[in-house]
């Protein structure tokens, strides 16, 4: 079975509700594999302009992430069974008292993130005149979206560790 796979047949003693899961983690990668073949195939295709070229493999990266995301979550739910041993899968919380280290640091990193969603917003202010002939205010805002996605992450942990605290 190779790292993005996952075994077809969930064991005969999951609930429907976990086998019901299981499948619907299966299937989205299933159903997405002819998409992101397609999307890679026009990332490459000579006759694709650069830029589009440029914009579709960031959309390829994000896709093969995800679908590494789902075999990690369709791994942990074989392992939270004892169906599967797969070392990739995504790690259960922990709940007990975390290290002092880790609320601290991510303090840091929340803060970090904050200050650098204010930087991001002012600089797609300046790239206002470059709209319409690059790809910079596109991919400034596209920054945007992911370091509101690592504040929420940072939001996650910080609020994790508080509750075990």
């Amino acid at each position: 079975m190779r790292p993005t796979e996952s075994p077809a047949t969930p064991p005969p003693w999951m609930t429907t509700i976990e086998v019901k899961l299981y499948g619907h983690l299966t299937e989205h990668v299933s159903s997405e594999a002819d998409l992101l073949a397609s999307y890679r195939e026009l990332a490459e295709a000579p006759d694709t302009p650069a830029a589009a070229r440029y914009l579709i493999r960031m959309v390829v990266e994000d896709e093969e992430r995800h679908h590494r995301l789902f075999h990690e979550m369709t791994a942990a739910v074989g392992n939270g069974f004892g169906w599967t041993h797969d070392s990739e899968a995504v790690p259960e919380l922990v709940y007990g008292q975390p290290p002092r280290s880790l609320e601290e640091v991510t303090a840091r990193f929340l803060a970090a993130e904050q200050a650098d969603r204010k930087q991001l917003r002012a600089l797609r202010k300046e790239l206002r005149p470059f709209r319409d002939t690059s790809l910079w205010d596109l991919l400034v805002e596209l920054m945007e979206y992911d370091t509101a996605k690592h504040i929420r992450v940072f939001t996650f942990l910080r609020d994790h560790v508080a509750r075990h605290r």
